[in-house]
């Protein structure tokens, strides 16, 4: 009777070592990591991505993970709330002959084209076209984030030293003061068309766009206006 039961132990080892040495690469049927890795990558380079030499890696594709093989092509979408840039999840859908659906996370990475200081930008110093150039940096190491298009850094001006080469970001740049603190202004009204312009003095810096509280020099009345460009505010009536 032990012999008996020891033979039935040994073959049970067989059948479990035989099946769990099974491998998508030689097992008949299973769906291929190398095939859902495929897609994806397609997926990812028919997209308008703006990066160049695309590298997509998955992430989260368990070596254990066995699926029936898809008849069909993979369906590959985006997942929600996701952007295919840097860390993201993707979803692959089987449709025949067996359905099936995995998320899978990938790391999206390339080339970018992004602002840099063109020489050393001291501080304080205003953002002018000649002071930028263009230059590819990979993406996932634009940690801080990164201009592209010079538009951008209209009335900017550097907030910190700023070194020949570097990447501009929203750390390293600040809105130009347009306005500042007792200086004369021009005060643009508007009213029923017609187009009025009064002497000011400004009681606070503004930024472009901001609304600071200024003075009418002719009337003495104090009034918020908005800032339009240098020494000029608007106020409607």
């Amino acid at each position: 009777m032990k012999k008996r039961t020891s033979g039935l132990n040994t073959a049970l080892i067989v059948s479990l070592l035989t099946l769990f040495s099974l491998t998508p690469a030689h097992a008949n049927g299973l769906q291929s990591h190398a095939g859902i890795s495929d897609a994806v990558k397609q997926f990812v380079l028919h997209e308008q991505v703006p990066l160049n030499n695309i590298q997509v890696t998955l992430t989260s594709l368990n070596k254990q993970l066995v699926l029936p093989q898809c008849g069909k092509a993979l369906e590959v979408n985006m997942a929600p709330g996701t952007k295919l840039l840097g860390h993201t999840s993707l979803v692959v859908k089987c449709s025949s002959p067996r359905q099936w659906k995995i998320h899978v996370a990938a790391h999206i990475d390339g080339l970018v084209n992004v602002l840099v200081a063109r020489h050393p930008i001291q501080r304080g110093t205003v953002l002018l076209n000649a002071e930028l150039e263009f230059a590819k940096r990979r993406y996932s190491q634009l940690n801080h984030g990164y201009y592209s298009s010079a538009n951008l850094l209209n009335n900017m001006e550097a907030k910190r030293n700023i070194k020949a080469g570097q990447v501009l970001t929203p750390n390293v740049v600040k809105a130009q003061k347009l306005v500042l603190r007792g200086q004369h202004i021009t005060i643009v009204a508007e009213k029923g068309g017609l187009n009025l312009r009064v002497k000011g003095k400004a009681l606070m810096d503004g930024q472009k766009g901001q609304t600071i509280k200024v003075s009418n020099l002719n009337s003495k009345k104090l009034i918020y206006a908005q800032v339009i460009s240098a020494g000029v505010v608007k106020v409607n009536y």
